[in-house]
């Protein structure tokens, strides 16, 4: 029984695996536009627009908070290289980045 269950599992996953290659009839298409990145500004007003779409802010800490989301763009960019050179040291820099922000958003939210 253990056999079965291991081995419907394992079909199960090589057919997920086999469902994501890209059918050869899409690989000759052209390729979509290229999207250029956002700018580290754009990125943060994302990030605020998200964070505040649920909440009742004033202006001034919707305005801190953006502050807070450009500093940390800009210190996962400044960081990118290593994404590619050390992925172990990237992932623990950009969790520390993202406990700093969200350890601050919390302190703006605070202050209401």
């Amino acid at each position: 029984m253990k056999k079965f269950v291991f081995s419907a599992l394992m079909m199960l996953f090589g057919l997920g695996l086999y469902a994501q290659q890209a059918p050869a009839a899409a690989v000759s298409q052209k390729p979509a536009a290229v999207k250029t990145p956002d700018t580290p500004q754009q990125e943060a007003q994302k990030l605020v627009d998200m964070l505040t779409q649920n909440g009742t802010y004033s202006a001034t800490q919707k305005k801190s908070i953006f502050e807070v989301a450009l500093a940390a763009v800009k210190e996962r960019k400044a960081i990118a290289s290593l994404r590619t050179s050390n992925p172990s040291a990237f992932a623990q820099k950009e969790m520390d980045i993202f406990v700093k922000m969200s350890q601050k958003i919390k302190d703006i939210e605070s202050q209401k």
